[in-house]
C-alpha cells in the first residue's frame, strides 16, 4: 500500500468505508475492470430512493436514473425518455414516450409504468404535490396528464430528479437499489459513505464504456485533493479555491469550472431587522466581486439577481444596490446612526449598531460570512457571527441576517423558488416578507404560459424585493471539478444533476 493511500485511509477512517477500493486488500480484481472513482464532500447521500426529498439528484448523477425531460446547459428542458410534450389545453399535456426504452431488468417502459412511477413520487415527495392532484391516462406510448389547474411549468418540473422513472412493480429495494432506465445499476450502497454502480448491459441508449463507477464521500477538501493527486480517485467534486489552484497546476489533471444555479442568498429577518436603512446599508456595503474574484479565487460569480445571467431571468437591467460604501454611510447617517466615540461602529440612541449573522457549514458560507463581517465593519456595522450545525435556525427565526446556499432554478424556471422564499405562505420565507405586488405576480406566474411574460413577472418580483431591501444575493457558486486526464466524458453542468452517462470512459 503506497504512502498516499495509507494517509488517505487513516484520515478517512470514519468518513470512508473500508470497502473503498485499495483501503486494505488486493486491487487485482479491480485492475481487470475499467472503473471510474469519484470523490466529493457531499458525493453520497442517505438513500437512493429518487422520490424522497432531494435525493433523486444522486440517482441521476450516478447514471442510474433518468427523467422524461432533462435540462441543457442553458437550463432549458429537452426530451430524454420522452419524445415530445404538447400543451393541448391549459390543464392538459400530452407526452409521447420514446418507444425503445427499457428498465435495467429488461422490462419495457410503458405509459402505465410511467404513471405508476409518477404517482409514487406524488405520494412520497411534498414538492410533487401537483402530481398528486393530476389525472393520468395511457394510450400506447402516449401519456396524458390533466392537472387540477393550469400548470405552465409541467415540462420543467418533469426534469426534477424526483421524477426519475422507476419500475415500481419491479423494484424490491427503493432505498438501496431502485430499478431505473440509466446506463448503470446499483451494485452496493452504504448510506452517506460509498456507492458502487455497474454497467447496465440492457441499456436502451447504447453501449456503456466503463464497467463500474464508484462514488465516495470525503469530507475534507485537503484529503479530497490528496486522493486525486494520489490516483485513489479519478474525479474530485467541489474542490476548494486553494486545492483547485493546486490541481490545475498539475498537468495530470483538468479543472473544470462551471457556474451553477446555486446562489449564496442573503436572508434578512424582517421581524428583527426592522430598520430599512440598515438593510439598505448592508446591501451597499458588501463588495460581492471582491469576495468572488479575490477572496474565493474565482469560486463564486458575483450577482445581484437570484438567477444566472446566462438564463433569461438574470436581468442585467435590475436596479440593484451595488457596492457603494460611501452611499451606505450616507444612508445610515440620514437614519440617525453616527459614530460618536470614534471606535468605527455607528450608534443610535446610545446603542452601537450590531447585527447578528447566522451561518452554517455549506460550501463557502463560512468564508463569505467572515469577509462580509470585515466589509460591513468598514461602513460602521458590527456583525456578530453565530455558527450553527444546520440551517434549521432559519425556520426558528434565530438570526437577523444569514447566508443560505440554495438552487434557485432547479427545473429551469424561477417560479418555485420565488414562491417558496417570497410568498406570504412560502415554505422557505424565513425572512417573513410580504408585499401585495409580489403576491399578485406570484399568483399570475403559474397561469402564464408566454415566456416573455414569465420573464417580465419574474423581474418585477426581483425588483420589488430589491426596492424593499428585503433580501439580497451575493453570487453563484462555481463548481470546480478536478478530473484526471485519463477520464473523458464526465459532465459538469449548471444544474449539477448530470455527471455520468454511457459515454464516460477511462484510458
Amino acid at each position: 500500500m503506497n504512502k498516499t493511500l495509507k494517509r488517505l485511509c487513516a484520515a478517512l477512517l470514519l468518513a470512508v468505508p473500508l470497502t473503498m477500493s485499495g483501503c486494505g486488500g488486493s486491487d487485482q480484481a479491480a485492475d481487470s475492470k475499467k472503473i471510474v472513482r469519484v470523490g466529493g464532500t457531499v458525493a453520497v447521500t442517505s438513500s437512493m430512493d429518487p422520490a424522497k426529498e432531494w435525493l433523486g439528484w444522486y440517482t441521476v448523477r450516478y447514471g442510474v436514473g433518468e427523467t422524461l425531460f432533462r435540462l441543457d446547459d442553458s437550463m432549458k428542458p429537452q426530451p430524454w425518455l420522452a419524445e415530445k410534450a404538447e400543451n393541448v389545453e391549459p390543464t392538459v399535456w400530452r407526452i409521447t414516450l420514446k418507444d425503445n426504452v427499457t428498465f435495467s431488468n429488461g422490462e419495457k417502459m410503458t405509459a402505465d409504468k410511467v404513471i405508476a412511477s409518477l404517482k409514487r413520487t406524488a405520494e412520497t415527495n411534498d414538492r410533487a404535490a401537483w402530481l398528486k392532484d393530476a389525472e393520468y391516462t395511457a394510450e400506447g406510448n402516449v401519456l396524458t396528464i390533466r392537472t387540477k389547474a393550469p400548470y405552465a411549468t409541467l415540462v420543467n418540473d418533469l426534469c426534477d430528479p424526483y421524477a426519475v422513472i422507476v419500475d415500481v412493480a419491479g423494484t424490491k429495494d427503493f432505498e438501496n437499489a431502485p430499478i431505473c432506465t440509466g446506463p448503470f445499476v446499483m451494485s452496493s450502497f452504504e448510506a452517506d459513505k460509498h456507492a458502487v454502480m455497474t454497467k447496465n448491459p440492457k441499456y436502451w441508449g447504447g453501449d456503456v464504456k466503463v464497467d463500474e463507477v464508484e462514488y465516495t464521500k470525503i469530507a475534507d477538501f485537503n484529503t479530497l485533493a490528496m486522493a486525486l493527486q494520489g490516483d485513489e480517485i479519478d474525479v474530485a467534486l467541489d474542490l476548494s479555491p486553494e486545492t483547485a489552484e493546486t490541481i490545475a497546476a498539475n498537468d495530470k489533471f483538468t479543472v473544470v469550472k462551471t457556474p451553477q444555479t446555486r446562489t449564496y442568498q442573503l436572508y434578512m429577518n424582517l421581524d428583527k431587522l426592522t430598520d430599512p436603512a440598515v438593510r439598505q446599508a448592508i446591501m451597499y456595503g458588501v463588495d460581492k466581486k471582491t469576495i468572488g474574484d479575490q477572496y474565493l479565487k474565482g469560486a463564486m460569480t458575483a450577482s445581484n439577481s437570484a438567477f444566472l445571467a446566462s438564463t433569461p431571468y438574470g436581468d442585467p437591467a435590475l436596479k440593484a444596490r451595488s457596492y457603494d460604501p460611501e452611499k451606505a454611510k450616507q444612508v445610515l447617517a440620514a437614519a440617525g446612526y453616527t459614530d460618536t466615540n470614534g471606535d468605527g461602529i455607528v450608534e443610535k440612541n446610545g446603542q452601537p449598531l450590531t447585527v447578528e449573522m447566522g451561518v452554517y457549514k455549506r460550501l463557502f458560507n463560512e468564508n463569505i460570512t467572515t469577509e462580509m463581517q470585515a466589509q460591513l465593519k468598514k461602513i460602521g456595522i458590527n456583525v456578530n457571527i453565530v455558527s450553527h450545525e444546520k440551517s434549521n435556525y432559519y425556520k426558528a427565526g434565530e438570526y437577523e441576517i444569514g447566508l443560505y446556499s440554495v438552487i434557485t432554478m432547479p427545473t429551469g424556471d424561477p417560479y418555485a423558488f420565488l414562491r417558496d422564499v417570497l410568498s406570504a405562505k412560502g415554505v422557505a420565507n424565513f425572512g417573513h416578507y410580504t408585499n401585495p405586488v409580489v403576491e399578485q405576480a406570484l399568483a399570475d406566474l403559474p397561469n402564464t404560459f408566454d415566456p416573455a411574460k414569465r420573464i417580465e413577472l419574474a423581474n418585477r418580483i426581483q425588483q420589488q424585493v430589491i426596492d424593499d431591501a428585503a433580501m439580497d444575493f451575493i453570487g453563484f457558486n462555481n463548481m470546480q471539478v478536478g478530473i484526471s486526464k485519463k477520464v473523458t466524458g464526465f459532465l459538469s453542468t449548471p444544474s449539477d444533476y448530470y455527471h455520468v452517462t454511457k459515454d464516460l470512459d477511462k484510458k
